[in-house]
């Protein structure tokens, strides 16, 4: 009698199969599914939901639509989580480079907003809508507004972009840099916003830079969380117009774009200089 054939798939005892079977990042067509219905579920269902309530309805869009997609696409694609998502635990000066540089980031993309309004100014309705979002009444309404507008967007949109999306475009294009260009010009696109294109790009080239350079999604995470948090907390307190010290001739103080170049060229370097994740973080784990 001839042999049975192997089974399609790997079967519950066959370890090496299963093992086998796990690919490190996804291929195009995964991710221009996963993109895409990201993309349509958020846009539509997610529109629905914040038309609602629109806090409540933002946090659900995040939470279901963009970051659950690539997360259940890791199961569905037979994908190492830890690789694909990128959670390794990242050294602590990848962390602080993060923060560092954001903080100079956010400050110059502000001065850059400011001169942005002058030769293309956004559009009133938009500009209205964009200040109702940031009323607020007492510290507890102000800590939700915080939470749905810079930590929940912080995790989710760094898991499509940044993990899955960015993942995936390194491997596809063969190099570091296009991808992380690629990802960041997906992730400024996503925002539907011509206003703040550019910025956001800038934004997701950095933040793309730190998963590179950390091999970990987390430093980006918080990168991407302390910039809302930093935006928010300037057009509550400040408004959009910055002082400028006596004698500056730069809008916004050359003092204070010299800090913030600063605080940006610092993060950069001491994330050159951050070492990657431990060599024992880098195996095939268990997928979700």
């Amino acid at each position: 009698m001839s042999e049975a054939p192997p089974p399609p798939f790997p079967t519950a005892g066959d370890d090496a199969g299963r093992e086998r079977a796990i690919r490190p990042a996804p291929e195009l067509r995964e991710m221009a599914l996963i993109g895409g219905l990201a993309f349509f579920l958020h846009l539509s269902a997610g529109t629905i939901l914040q038309w609602l309530n629109f806090r409540w309805g933002l946090l659900a869009s995040q939470i279901l639509f963009i970051a659950t997609p690539p997360v259940l696409a890791v199961r569905w694609f037979y994908l190492d989580r830890r690789a694909t998502l990128g959670l390794y635990r990242p050294h602590g000066s990848a962390l602080g480079a993060a923060l560092l540089g954001v903080a100079g980031l956010n400050w110059l993309l502000t001065l850059a907003g400011e001169w942005q309004e002058r030769v293309f100014p956004t559009p009133e309705p938009l500009r209205q809508f964009f200040e109702d979002l940031l009323v607020y009444r007492g510290a507890a309404d102000f800590t939700g507004l915080l939470l749905v507008l810079a930590v929940v967007p912080g995790v989710c949109e760094e898991v499509l972009f940044r993990g899955f999306m960015q993942t995936g475009l390194v491997r596809v294009m063969g190099g570091a840099g296009r991808g992380v260009v690629v990802s960041a010009l997906l992730f400024a696109a996503f925002h539907l916003d011509p206003w703040r294109f550019a910025g956001v790009f800038v934004l997701g080239l950095f933040l793309g830079l730190l998963v590179v350079r950390s091999g970990s999604l987390w430093p980006a995470v918080a990168g991407h969380a302390l910039n809302n948090l930093l935006s928010i907390v300037v057009a509550a307190v400040g408004g959009e117009d910055v002082p400028s010290p006596p004698g500056d001739a730069v809008p916004g103080g050359l003092t204070g774009i010299l800090v913030a170049t600063t605080l940006l060229g610092l993060g950069l370097w001491i994330l050159r200089r951050a070492p990657p994740p431990a060599a024992s973080d880098a195996g095939v784990t268990r997928m979700l």
